[in-house]
């Protein structure tokens, strides 16, 4: 490197405007847990998932498994719950369906008794002259 672009990165990197720009990526990889959380070091995955399957804190696979069996529960309850409901919907919808058939069933039979009825016929003619003071005689 030539020894003036030295210089002038050495003023850079003295510079407030830099200092403020690095010093919030060091607050970054100085985390609580101790250096940066993106890297395993030496170890294998492999490792690493064992290590943390013995947790017993948060994310750990006890509690997911208990969290999943709650879960299980819960979804297995509401299963039940709709399968009740679905039945008892199919059992209503078979009894309207009967009702319904039963109504038809009986409509039909009033039908047939109306078209199987004598029908009403007109009075027999008789020769009797009782009949003439039905009538009434036109006004002259």
């Amino acid at each position: 490197m030539l020894p003036h672009v030295f210089d002038e990165l050495r003023m850079y990197w003295k510079a407030h405007k830099f200092k403020a720009m690095s010093e919030q990526p060091k607050k970054a990889r100085g985390s609580l847990k101790g250096g940066s959380m993106h890297t395993g070091g030496a170890m294998t995955v492999g490792t690493i998932v064992r290590q943390m399957s013995n947790l017993k804190g948060i994310g750990s696979s006890r509690q997911v498994k208990a969290l999943d069996g709650v879960q299980i529960a819960t979804m297995s309850a509401h299963i039940a719950q709709l399968t009740s409901a679905l039945a008892e919907s199919k059992r209503r919808r078979v009894a309207e369906q009967q009702s319904m058939s039963e109504t038809v069933q009986q409509i039909e039979e009033q039908v047939m008794n109306l078209t199987c009825r004598p029908t009403t016929s007109a009075p027999e003619v008789t020769d009797d002259d009782s009949d003439e003071d039905d009538y009434v005689d036109p006004t002259p």
